[in-house]
C-alpha cells in the first residue's frame, strides 16, 4: 500500500479547538466486488459562521492515516483508490457521501471521515464505517405472515437491498394462480415488490418464487417460501374393498388443512338414515343382502365434510367384459405394424373380483388373481405374434370369455420367409461326407446363423456361425436331430427338425448264444444294424423267419430301433447225425452271420449237442486225443423256401462211430458286405489262440478245411450247456 500522505492522528489539530458538536452519520454497506458501493454520509458541527470547505475519507494502519480520497487535491490518495473514490455528497450541506467504483475483495475495511472548516479548524470524526466487500449479492427476502387461512387475502413481500444505484436488482415472482402484483417500492438502498392473493385449498403446499436479477454483474438469486394454507376437509370419499369371507372393507379418505383428527359413519338403509358408533378410517360391513348404502363424515378444526353414499353391492359373476387398446379394434379383430409396441386391456364387472388370463394357442399368457383388469403387452411385435387371442375372467359365481384376432401387417409387404435344411435327406452311409445347409428366404436377408443338435431333451448349439455345417466320414455318434436358426434385423427363423441317419452293415452282437434248456437247446442272435437287419435262421431242411414253430423248433423275432434278436428252439431228432444252424442278418449294406453246428445222437440220449457257434470268430481249442483234418465242402444257402435247403450230413469213420462222446465241430467266419460280390461261405483253419471276440477279428488263411475233434469229455469242465459267441466253448452230451 503506497503512503502518499502520513499524519499523526490528532483529533484537535489546532489548540484550543472544541470538539463538543461533532456528530457524524453512515450507515454499514456490503456490496459486490466488480460493481460499486455508495456510503450515505452526513456530518455536524458546532454553530459558528463558517462552513465546511473540504473533505477526506481514510482508513487507519498502525495509527497512521491512509488517505482514500481527499476533495482539496482527487490525486492526493493512495493510488489503488485514486480514479475510483470519490465524495459525492455537498460538504457545504455537511453531506459527507462516500462512492468507490469497481470494487475489489481488498477493499473490506474500515473507513473513517475528516473535515476542513474553512481554515477556522479541521475535525477527524472517530466513528467508524465498515464496508465489506462480497462476491455474490445476498438472497432477496420473502415477509409472509405464518397463518393463512382460506378466504383471508394475504400479502407476500419480496424485498433486495442494493448498495450501487447502477447494479440496482430486479424482482419478479413466480405464478402463483389467482394472484396479483400489487406494488413495486424503490429507494436508495432497497427495492420491493408484493404479491397479493386470497388463498384457497389450491394453494396449500405450493411453492413461491421470489428471483432478484443484478444487471451490472449478471447475478441471479432466487428465494423460496411453501405456502401452508389452513382449510376444512373437502374430497371425502369412501372406497370399497371385497376381503375373504363375508366382509367389505370400507376405507374413509379426505384431505383438510389441520389434518383430519374424527371420522365417523352413517348407514342408509330403506330411506333411513342412522349414526353409526363406528369410528376410524377404515371399518367392515357384512355383504350387501338389502339396498344397503354408508358414508363417512371427515373433521378438523375447520370445518366437517360428508362424503357421497356408497351402495353395498350383491355378488354376481364377470359380466360386461371388454377389451380395448391404444391401436383401433374393429369386429374384435386389430392389425399392429411390425416392430411396434402394442398394449391390450382386459376388463371385466363381477363382484367379487374375478380372476383374468389371457390365452393363445392353448398357453397361457399371463394370469391375475381379484383383479377386474389384465394387460396383455408386446414390446416388439412380430409375425409370431399374430392369432386369436381370448381373455377369459371367472369368479366363484360364474365364468365369461372374450377373444380378438391379432393380424400383423409386415413393414416389408413382400417379405417370404422359409428356414429349411438340406443335405441330410434319407440315410448316409457311415464313413461317408455329408453337408447339412441352412436356407433363408427373407427381405432383408439372413444376416447370421446357428445351429443346434437335440441330445435327448436339450438343445446343444454347435460351435459355428456358418450357413452349412459339413461332416467328414460320419460315423454312427453323428447320429442325431439337427435345426437351425436364420437371423435379419426384424426376427428370428427356425427350421424345422431333421433327423441326420448314419447307416450300417449288420454286426453280431457278442450278446449272441445258445444254451441248453429242458425243452432242448435254444439258440439267441442278436444284430445291429441301420437300417434294422432282416433276420433267417438257415436249417438243413426250412429257412425260418418271423415267428414260426413246429413239432422240432420253435422261432421268434423282435426288432427294437437298431437292434434285432432272434431266438431258435431246437426239440430234438432220431438217429445220429450232423446239421449246420444258421443265423443270417442283413440289409442293404450287407450281412453278418452267426453260425453253429449241432450233432444229434439217439438212443439213450435223444437230444440235440452244441458243437460250436459264433460265424467270424476264430476257435483255439486244446484238444486232448489225436486230431484229423479232413476236407468237407459245405455250402450256406440264403434264406428262402423250405424246400431250397438240403441237410449237410458229417459221418464217421469206421474208427469214431462206436465212441459215444465224439463232437463234430465247424468253424466258420461269414460275413459279407453288399459292395462284395455274393459268395458262399467254407470252413476255415482253426489257427491257435482265444475262441470269441479277438479271434474273431483275424482273417482265415484258407477256407477249405473242416476241423473233426475227438473230445473226451471227462477232462473238460462241467458247464450249463452254454454257448457264448467271443467267450470259451462248452460242449454238453448225455451224461
Amino acid at each position: 500500500m503506497e503512503v502518499l500522505r502520513l499524519m499523526p492522528i490528532f483529533l484537535n489539530l489546532l489548540p484550543g479547538a472544541l470538539s463538543e458538536g461533532w456528530t457524524i452519520r453512515a450507515l454499514p454497506r456490503r456490496a459486490v466486488s466488480r460493481s460499486c458501493v455508495v456510503i450515505p454520509c452526513t456530518f455536524d458541527f458546532p454553530s459558528h459562521r463558517y462552513k465546511a470547505l473540504h473533505g477526506a475519507w481514510f482508513k487507519y494502519w498502525h495509527y497512521w492515516k491512509y488517505t482514500v480520497v481527499y476533495t482539496k487535491d482527487p490525486k492526493y490518495g493512495m493510488s489503488t483508490f485514486v480514479g475510483r473514490a470519490k465524495i459525492i455528497g455537498d460538504l457545504e450541506q455537511k453531506n459527507c457521501t462516500l462512492r468507490i467504483n469497481n470494487l475489489r475483495p481488498d477493499d473490506s475495511d474500515v473507513y473513517y471521515f475528516y473535515v476542513d472548516l474553512e481554515g477556522f479548524t479541521d475535525h477527524t470524526f472517530t466513528e467508524p464505517v465498515q464496508l465489506q466487500v462480497v462476491h455474490v449479492p445476498d438472497k432477496p427476502e420473502i415477509l409472509l405472515h405464518e397463518d393463512i387461512t382460506e378466504g383471508n387475502p394475504v400479502n407476500i413481500i419480496c424485498k433486495s437491498l442494493f448498495a450501487c444505484p447502477d447494479n440496482r436488482p430486479i424482482l419478479t415472482w413466480s405464478e402463483l394462480p389467482e394472484s396479483t402484483v400489487n406494488t413495486v417500492t424503490k429507494n436508495s438502498d432497497e427495492v420491493s415488490t408484493v404479491l397479493t392473493f386470497n388463498p384457497s385449498f389450491k394453494h396449500h403446499g405450493l411453492t413461491v418464487l421470489c428471483t432478484a436479477d443484478f444487471p451490472e454483474t449478471s447475478h441471479r438469486l432466487v428465494n423460496s417460501v411453501t405456502l401452508s394454507v389452513k382449510y376444512s376437509p373437502r374430497n371425502t370419499l369412501v372406497r370399497m374393498t371385497f376381503t375373504d369371507g363375508n366382509l367389505i372393507s370400507l376405507h374413509c379418505s379426505s384431505e383438510g388443512n389441520p389434518a383430519i383428527h374424527r371420522f365417523s359413519w352413517s348407514k342408509l338403509s330403506n330411506g333411513k338414515g342412522t349414526d353409526l358408533s363406528k369410528v376410524g378410517e377404515t371399518i367392515t360391513v357384512p355383504k350387501g343382502i338389502g339396498e344397503e348404502s354408508y358414508s363417512c363424515t371427515a373433521t378438523n378444526t375447520l370445518g366437517s365434510s360428508q362424503s357421497p353414499p356408497v351402495r353395498i353391492p350383491t355378488e354376481y359373476a364377470p359380466r360386461n367384459l371388454s377389451i380395448i387398446s391404444r391401436d383401433t379394434i374393429k369386429d374384435s379383430s386389430i392389425t399392429i405394424t411390425e416392430g411396434n409396441s402394442a398394449v391390450i386391456l382386459c376388463s371385466v364387472q363381477s363382484i367379487p373380483a374375478s380372476n383374468l388370463m389371457w390365452r393363445h394357442r392353448g398357453v397361457t399368457m399371463n394370469r391375475t388373481r381379484s383383479n377386474n383388469e389384465l394387460w396383455l403387452e408386446f414390446l416388439h411385435v412380430t409375425s409370431r405374434v399374430a392369432g386369436d387371442y381370448q381373455c377369459v375372467a371367472e369368479n366363484e359365481h360364474g365364468a365369461v370369455e372374450g377373444s380378438m384376432t391379432i393380424a400383423v401387417e409386415h413393414k416389408y409387404p413382400h417379405r417370404e420367409r422359409t428356414v429349411a435344411i438340406s443335405g441330410a435327406t434319407g440315410g448316409v452311409r457311415e464313413g461317408s461326407n455329408v453337408t447339412l445347409t441352412c436356407s433363408s428366404e427373407s427381405f432383408p436377408p439372413a444376416s447370421s446363423y446357428a445351429w443346434f443338435r437335440i441330445d435327448g431333451n436339450t438343445s446343444v448349439q454347435l460351435n459355428t456361425r456358418a450357413r452349412s455345417v459339413h461332416f467328414s466320414h460320419v460315423t454312427r455318434g453323428d447320429d442325431a436331430s439337427f435345426y437351425c436358426t436364420a437371423r435379419n434385423p426384424l426376427d428370428i427363423g427356425r427350421s424345422t427338425i431333421v433327423h441326420l441317419s448314419v447307416e450300417y452293415k449288420p454286426e453280431i452282437s457278442w450278446e449272441s448264444e445258445c444254451i441248453r434248456r429242458a425243452e432242448g437247446i435254444t439258440c439267441v442272435c442278436v444284430a445291429r444294424s441301420n437300417p434294422p437287419g432282416d433276420l433267417t435262421w438257415n436249417l438243413p431242411l426250412a429257412n425260418i423267419s418271423g415267428n414260426q414253430s413246429s413239432g422240432h423248433f420253435v422261432a421268434w423275432r423282435v426288432s427294437k430301433g437298431q437292434r434285432v434278436t432272434g431266438s431258435l428252439t431246437l426239440r430234438g431228432g432220431q438217429g445220429e447225425e450232423g446239421a449246420t444252424v444258421v443265423c443270417l442278418v442283413r440289409n442293404r449294406h450287407g450281412e453278418a452271420m452267426f453260425k453253429v453246428y449241432l450233432w444229434v445222437k439217439g438212443g439213450a440220449c435223444n437230444e440235440w449237442k452244441v458243437g460250436l457257434l459264433v460265424a467270424g470268430i476264430m476257435l483255439s481249442v486244446a484238444l486232448v486225443g489225436f486230431v484229423i483234418f479232413k476236407t468237407k465242402a459245405a455250402a450256406t444257402e440264403r434264406a428262402s423256401k423250405p424246400n431250397d435247403i438240403a441237410m449237410t450230413y458229417s459221418h464217421l469213420s469206421a474208427k469214431h462211430q462206436g465212441e459215444q462222446n465224439t463232437v463234430v465241430v465247424d468253424a466258420w467266419n461269414i460275413s459279407s458286405d453288399a459292395s462284395s460280390e455274393a459268395q458262399t461261405p467254407t470252413p476255415q483253419d482253426l489257427p491257435k489262440g482265444r475262441a470269441g471276440g479277438e479271434a474273431a477279428r483275424e482273417q482265415p488263411a484258407k477256407h477249405e478245411n473242416l476241423l473233426y475233434a475227438n473230445i473226451n469229455l471227462l477232462k473238460l469242465p462241467s458247464g450249463d450247456g452254454t454257448v457264448h459267441g467271443g467267450k470259451g466253448t462248452d460242449c454238453i452230451l448225455c451224461n
